[in-house]
């Protein structure tokens, strides 16, 4: 340097803050283990014009600015500097590389002063924490367990090429490298060698709670260690919930009774499981059987809709549908619908008889059948309309009543009384199913209105008591009895009852 700036004291150069002591190797050498960053402190003084600047610079011994050509730091005495990379002092294969830090400084009179360098920087390799899986799968991570009675975890990676790796505590919390449910302790730890490891412990779990693993490698230097928590692990033992609801669409009518799922149609399947666990399912599964197989009429598939959409059912037979859903944790639900049967076909009555005439003097309609016809599914109703026919059509009655009666009674008295002019009734029954499908019989009814036509009394006395006279007798001979004959008796309306 210059004459004209001798007054600049010598630079002295610092790895780490001005109070730190810097770490020497047996060779006096600064080790150093950030290999993205350094913090240097520098010091010097001009007591004519002051220290104005300072520029510092990164490499290696040959190469003093490999990593940071000389940069202005302005008065500061002391940097973190960042956004730089040292490679390993020693790598296989090469000599071993030594860096340093270079400093100079300038004064008021914009003299430069000699660069004071660092001691030499053996860049260590840095520590390298490890990964910690939970669950008791070697180095492999589980999300949840439903164990509740113990704790696994598993782990590997952890790396000090400055210190060495002795043995390995562990601890358990339910935040993020906490010791509230246990202290780091060695008990339970495997060391299977220096850099992978696993541990476990018999403690209580409790439900919907996360519990995280940290790891602490101890190292053979004083009081360091390496630490690694895991991402949790969450207690789940409850099963995944499956709740089948009945999707009913516009073309197939569905009922419910008595745990049975009723539905007109036969080619699809009007039902939806709706599957919820709080911390997602892993897999769901579908199938339809009858009582004998559960999957006998389609196997386990992963996509409802696969049953649901195309199934082609058999009348009257019942069929479950069953589901297999399995959670995150392991956790399995098996459960069945409600028995669902089908029913294309309408009901019908065997034996149906209705009073073929009616009038004011026998004015009760009674209808009767011996039974109600129903093989599927179950009758919903019954309903009775009476029309009458007179000039047009004109509901007169309507019933509705419980499919448990074989007989249906009316009495029309009044009707019949008030409206004269009714000649005819029709009768339409109808029975229908809880699937809505129904059918309808229709009966005619005679409203007699007038007497029978005048008859012809003829007298047929015999000699003998039963044998009648061919012809009209003008007298006769016994004198206790008279035997008569009506001759051209007629009702047109409703004729005559000859067997009273």
């Amino acid at each position: 340097m210059c004459q004209s700036c001798g007054t600049l004291t010598t630079l002295k150069v610092h790895i780490g803050l001005p109070s730190d002591d810097e770490e020497i190797d047996a060779d006096g050498n600064v080790v150093h283990t950030n290999q993205h960053g350094i913090r240097v402190s520098w010091s010097s003084r001009d007591p004519e014009s002051d220290v104005v600047g300072f520029r510092v610079a990164i490499g290696t011994k040959q190469f003093p600015e490999s990593i940071l050509r000389f940069t202005d730091f302005g008065q500061a005495t002391t940097a973190y500097i960042s956004n730089i990379y040292f490679y390993p002092s020693k790598q296989a294969g090469k000599d071993i590389v030594f860096y340093i830090v270079s400093v100079k400084a300038s004064n008021g009179a914009n003299l430069m002063s000699d660069t004071g360098e660092s001691k030499q920087i053996f860049m260590q390799k840095a520590n390298v924490p490890g990964t910690v899986f939970d669950g008791r799968e070697l180095y492999e991570d589980a999300a949840f367990t439903f164990d509740h009675t113990s704790l696994s975890a598993s782990f590997y990676g952890f790396k000090s090429e400055e210190c060495d790796i002795i043995s390995y505590d562990w601890a358990i919390g339910t935040t993020e490298y906490g010791t509230d449910i246990m202290t780091y302790t060695n008990y339970g730890v495997v060391m299977n060698n220096h850099s992978h490891g696993q541990a476990q412990i018999h403690t209580e779990l409790f439900e919907n709670i996360t519990y995280y693993v940290s790891v602490r490698a101890v190292t053979g230097c004083h009081q360091e260690y390496l630490v690694s928590c895991s991402d949790g692990i969450t207690l789940d033992r409850n099963a995944p919930e499956v709740l089948f609801e009945i999707s009913a669409d516009n073309e197939t009518n569905v009922f419910v009774q008595d745990s049975v799922i009723y539905q007109s149609g036969i080619d699809v399947l009007n039902m939806v499981g709706n599957v919820s666990d709080i911390y997602g399912v892993e897999q769901a599964q579908w199938a339809l059987g009858t009582v004998l197989d559960i999957c006998d009429k389609h196997p386990f598939t992963n996509d409802l809709s696969d049953i649901t959409a195309i199934t082609s059912l058999t009348d009257g037979e019942a069929v479950f549908l069953t589901t297999r859903v399995t959670d995150k944790a392991g956790n399995t639900y098996i459960g069945y619908s409600l028995a669902v049967i089908a029913d294309s076909t309408a009901p019908h009555l065997k034996d149906l008889q209705c009073s073929p005439y009616l009038s004011v003097h026998r004015a009760r309609l009674t209808c009767t059948w011996a039974s109600v016809v129903e093989e599927e599914s179950r009758i919903g109703f019954m309903r009775i309309r009476i029309w009458a026919n007179n000039i047009t059509m004109q509901k007169v009655e309507e019933d509705s009543f419980n499919a448990s009666q074989y007989s249906y009674s009316k009495d029309l008295y009044k009707l019949l009384k008030d409206k004269t002019t009714i000649k005819d009734l029709s009768v339409e029954l109808t029975v229908t199913n809880v699937v809505g499908l129904s059918t309808t019989y229709g009966r005619n009814v005679v409203v007699d209105r007038t007497p029978p036509l005048r008859a012809r009394i003829d007298v047929v006395t015999g000699t003998v008591p039963g044998i009648f006279a061919d012809t009209h007798q003008h007298c006769q001979l016994p004198r206790d009895y008279v035997e008569v004959r009506l001759k051209d008796v007629d009702d047109p309306e409703t004729g005559i009852d000859i067997t009273r």
